[in-house]
């Protein structure tokens, strides 16, 4: 099937490429608006208790709408409470209210309370209500920001989800801009080093040229139908250079391989692609499977990322079996132009190609395997035991929603946050919300008992400072002390009383239901302030009352819970399915349960950096990050996706190698010292040009890309190293004759099917003696 495909494409050549590029074209026309179609949300499960009370309080408090917080900082000795600081704050505020887009401001001015008043004195903030969804506001930041006019010697400072969403996409932005920056050049370089020439060196970043414009046009498309995560971006075009490069780079050697074995240029194509060009099909397709199991989740950031990742790998897959066939097809042997063999031929005697041509000369990666079979036991105990180390930080994981700390310490509003968060009384803007449900009036006095019960139960919670409701937390105006359930009961039976608390009854009650603020000091995203919601949740309200638990920690609690309850199934379905793939590709059992475990092996050492970088804060300086203190929930689950499919890459390349000798030589110890032989060199290559790739990503100033693309390059590297060079060889070694076997029906299916068959491996002397000629004068072939 592969080998028709081949010889279908190198047919067609030119119709090939001239599509894709017409193609390529229309979609990156689409590509080039994608950002303004991401959404810096995702984070929220739609079908959890918070996002119900979040639509209840809506649609029955009016509280929809996006909302910014500018706060004023006085110089030293400022009394921000004075009529002369607020009339400042009220003039520089004053614009706002003649634009559409603002729906209102309160603050100190407003309530009279002292949540509003930093802690010094020095400082205030209002709140600025607007008339259009967070989603909407996050383009009208800095329109609402010009209109704010600054008081001679104060500061202002916004921020807000909306304002978070803007500086997050900004960064966002800037973090992929400096990346790419970074790894194309280096790419780039060690693509010359492996092939020495320019022109083959230039194949691979051909094809990213292509796949990724068109992948992004895709997802811009599909952005404007659902909601797509920001940091769908950064992914997408993280994962098209690794892997449009990776993919590409494994083609263009096997052709030049077959050129210098003598075939012909179409014959060379259709080899290439029925070896190789399989083995590149069938890593897509797992980390596709990795990637998919994205899709169980149930916040739009996962799935969006799940998604924009299958498509990503699609086209980095399809054009690496498709569009660069078809240029060398047409390039012939003038792949091999503009060659810089001669320079290294003076450094290293033989190139990589004349190693593969000469399987009986032993090179140093084959050396190496056989040393490691002569002892696989003393090389798998400790390298086992040294990975499992490695991973031993990951149990102590803690997750977070992603908040304003992720942001780099020059976005305006991580600042404002900090300034929120450390300057001011804590949690007053980010209470966690209960509506309680009654039977009847909620001033009657049955009700203002059970609910005063339910707020001094909900007070007594280790990590809660106070409830705010119509019935709790009131001073006595005559007194000056708590006021009693009993005289609350006598207040609200009082009309005199009851018209000075009406107030409260507008702002907290609608109908039969009652809305209670909660006040923590745990910053929301916190893990701390994630486990009072659980706590909360559990709590009795009394008798005949209902209640929903909702807000930002409340929102959180509900994703890393639903995250929980899916990850099972995800495992189940990506682990599956990997299986399956690799039993059809080589018709075992057995490889496809040791590529999982040792998959899982290098995962649990990268998982274990994680946390031991980007949550305990080793590094910092030199990483230019300042840790939130937790793991950015999600991050552990996407990397997991991307990197269980990307492992197969190697682990389809090298085992696609051995097999072919161990079907030529029956040898299975030979098979795996050959195998390593021949694609040591180009498995170096490519994941050290994925280690760039994703360790361009360690320059980005948002921790959630830059935990990522550390993590991920850790992950390759150790997978490119220690899992293919020391523990493939070693278990092979000792399964021996069991690494080929699958029970009699399985065998016999998978023989049936075909994808495990090899095609024998002849060289013509004379065509090889003319492939020689030609290599050393490219200029005067044609293949096109």
């Amino acid at each position: 099937m592969f080998a028709a495909w081949g010889r279908f494409v190198y047919r067609h050549r030119r119709a090939v490429a001239v599509v894709t590029l017409v193609f390529t074209v229309l979609m990156g026309i689409s590509a080039s608006s994608v950002m303004s179609h991401l959404s810096s949300g995702g984070w929220i499960v739609k079908d959890a208790p918070s996002w119900g009370v979040q639509e209840r309080l809506d649609a029955e408090f009016g509280t929809g709408g996006a909302a910014l917080v500018a706060i004023f900082l006085g110089p030293e000795g400022t009394d921000a409470r004075s009529p002369e600081f607020l009339a400042q704050v009220e003039t520089a505020l004053a614009p706002l209210a003649e634009d559409p887009l603002v729906k209102g401001t309160i603050g100190y001015k407003e309530t009279g309370r002292e949540s509003f008043v930093s802690n010094d004195g020095t400082a205030t903030y209002k709140v600025i209500t607007l008339t259009v969804t967070e989603d909407e506001a996050l383009d009208k930041v800095p329109e609402v920001k010009a209109l704010i006019v600054p008081p001679e010697g104060v500061e202002v400072q916004l921020t807000g989800f909306a304002a978070v969403a803007y500086d997050s996409n900004k960064v966002s932005e800037q973090d992929l801009q400096r990346a790419e920056l970074v790894s194309l050049p280096l790419a780039l370089l060690i693509l010359i080093g492996v092939f020495t020439s320019i022109v083959a060196a230039g194949m691979p970043l051909v094809v990213a040229g292509v796949a990724i414009p068109s992948a992004l046009g895709v997802i811009s498309l599909l952005a404007q139908q659902t909601e797509m995560s920001i940091y769908v971006l950064n992914i997408a075009t993280m994962l098209g250079l690794a892997l449009a490069i990776d993919y590409s780079l494994f083609i263009v050697s096997r052709f030049r391989e077959e050129l210098a074995r003598g075939r012909s240029v179409g014959d060379a194509v259709e080899r290439s692609i029925a070896t190789s060009g399989k083995a590149v099909v069938f890593s897509a397709v797992a980390v596709a499977i990795g990637l998919g199991g994205l899709i169980f989740f149930k916040s739009s950031a996962l799935t969006s990322i799940g998604v924009s990742g299958m498509i990503t790998v699609a086209f980095s897959a399809f054009y690496a079996v498709f569009f660069l066939p078809a240029v060398l097809g047409m390039l012939g042997h003038r792949v091999n132009a503009l060659s810089v063999r001669g320079i290294l031929t003076r450094i290293r005697p033989h190139s990589p190609i004349e190693a593969d041509l000469y399987p009986s000369r032993v090179n140093r990666w084959e050396r190496l395997a056989h040393r490691v079979m002569d002892h696989p036991w003393r090389v798998m105990i400790p390298t086992v035991t040294f990975l499992l180390i490695l991973g031993l930080p990951f149990l102590q994981i803690r997750q977070a929603v992603p908040d304003a700390a992720v942001l780099p310490m020059s976005a305006p509003s991580r600042t404002a946050s900090l300034t929120l968060q450390n300057a001011f009384p804590p949690g007053e803007t980010t209470p966690i919300t209960i509506l309680a449900d009654v039977q009847g009036d909620p001033t009657s006095e049955a009700n203002i008992r059970a609910l005063f019960a339910y707020a001094e139960t909900i007070d007594a919670v280790e990590g809660i400072d106070r409830v705010e409701s119509p019935f709790s937390n009131l001073t006595s105006p005559i007194t000056g002390k708590p006021v009693t359930v009993d005289e609350l009961v006598l207040a609200y039976g009082n009309p005199t009383f009851r018209e000075q608390l009406q107030p409260l009854l507008d702002f907290y009650v609608r109908g039969s239901t009652v809305r209670l603020d909660a006040i923590s000091p745990y910053p929301p995203a916190q893990p701390a302030a994630t486990a009072l919601i659980p706590i909360l949740r559990a709590l009795p309200a009394g008798e005949g009352i209902t209640t929903g638990i909702g807000g930002t920690a409340a929102g959180s609690y509900d994703f890393l819970h639903s995250m929980d309850e899916q990850l099972p199934y995800m495992l189940i379905t990506v682990i599956g399915g990997m299986l399956i793939v690799l039993f059809l590709l080589f018709g075992s059992v057995v490889l496809p349960v040791k590529a999982v475990l040792m998959t899982l092996l290098s995962l649990t050492a990268s998982f274990g950096a994680l946390v031991f970088i980007f949550q305990q804060g080793h590094f910092e300086d030199i990483l230019s990050f300042t840790s939130p203190g937790y793991t950015v929930a999600g991050n552990p689950i996407i990397m997991f996706a991307v990197l269980f499919g990307l492992s197969m890459d190697y682990e389809v390349l090298l085992l696609s190698r051995v097999q072919e000798a161990y079907r030529r030589t029956g040898d299975n110890t030979l098979s795996v010292g050959e195998g390593l032989a021949r694609t040591a060199g180009v498995i170096t290559g490519a994941a050290l040009i994925m280690v760039i790739v994703f360790g361009a990503f360690a320059l980005a100033d948002t921790i959630t890309i830059k935990s990522i693309g550390v993590g991920m390059a850790i992950a390759v590297a150790i997978d490119a190293t220690i899992i293919r060079v020391l523990l493939v060889p070693a278990t092979m070694r000792l399964l021996g004759k069991w690494n080929w076997w699958a029970p009699g029906p399985l065998a016999r299916f998978a023989d049936k099917v075909g994808f495990s068959h090899v095609e024998d491996d002849d060289i013509d002397p004379d065509a090889l003696e003319e492939s020689k000629r030609v290599e050393a004068h490219p200029a005067g072939a044609t293949g096109a």
